[in-house]
């Protein structure tokens, strides 16, 4: 018997695994438990055995520009506000390879001349450049992965800007398992596909997964329709009192739902969920 115990004991060592008595023990002690705890591990075999954190991109993840593109492109063309809505559409919708692509799509709509290829390079290119990463986003994101949670992305965007987002965030990109893309998809938010596809995608139940975002109205309400928690960062540009008014429509769900400031508040509630199962 003794010498069968022994061949299992080299035969686990091959393969990596040391006896009880050899392996290192963790020195933390008590502190390092409840730190350990309160960074979300309790993931794994507490509440939520299977979690999910999907984020928007665009004034959630990086910072965008207060003007459109759509709108960009409209106004260098000298074209009104419903033509600046289908553009938009169609950014948003269809994937373009290049510029010059996008140009002939609004020669042929508009009746414009070809001298337009070279502003909608110039706001291409540029959409490649001006995305800069929010304060924490690479932290919040990091720690959601550390927990043992999985993350997805679900934007509203075209393909200059998602490039411009993997340039303003490349710690942030290898940590996506999904990326839920309107331009990729053919669909844009507050359209359920692409929530929906984010969950088969990740495997996690919608009660077990949590949507990070600046909109109500494309972010936090499509996500708790289909019964997801919501973290609504508020944007920086509405007043308290339009955050109170609007924080009213959605008060049926609020023990779904969180309103922060930004980011580092975004974290701490989504480490608390994975820890325990509640937002608020």
């Amino acid at each position: 018997m003794r010498d069968v115990r022994e061949t299992r004991h080299q035969q686990r060592r091959r393969q990596g695994v040391l006896p009880a008595a050899e392996r290192p023990r963790r020195r933390d002690g008590r502190r390092g438990a409840a730190r350990r705890r309160q960074r979300g591990y309790l993931v794994a075999r507490g509440a939520l055995s299977r979690a999910a954190v999907l984020f928007d991109i665009g004034d959630t993840l990086v910072r965008r520009p207060d003007v459109g593109p759509g709108r960009r492109i409209a106004d260098a063309l000298g074209l009104g506000r419903d033509e600046a809505r289908t553009i938009t559409g169609w950014l948003f919708r269809e994937p373009f390879a290049s510029p010059r692509a996008l140009a002939e799509r609004l020669c042929e709509a508009f009746g414009l001349s070809d001298r337009i290829a070279e502003p909608i390079g110039q706001i291409w290119y540029a959409q490649e450049t001006e995305p800069v990463e929010v304060d924490g986003a690479t932290a919040c994101v990091a720690a959601v992965r550390e927990c043992g949670a999985r993350v997805g992305v679900v934007s509203n965007i075209w393909a200059p800007y998602e490039a411009g987002f993997r340039r303003a965030c490349p710690k942030i990109v290898p940590l996506v398992e999904t990326w839920q893309l309107s331009y990729c998809a053919g669909v844009a938010k507050p359209d359920p596909t692409l929530f929906r596809a984010a969950l088969n995608a990740l495997d996690v139940a919608s009660a077990a997964t949590i949507m990070v975002g600046d909109s109500l109205e494309k972010d936090v309400r499509p996500a708790l329709a289909l019964g997801m928690h919501a973290i609504w960062v508020t944007p920086h540009t509405e007043t308290t009192p339009e955050l109170d008014a609007r924080h009213d429509a959605v008060r049926d769900a609020a023990d779904r739902v969180r309103v922060v400031a930004d980011l580092h508040a975004a974290r701490t509630a989504i480490l608390r969920f994975l820890a325990d199962g509640r937002l608020v």
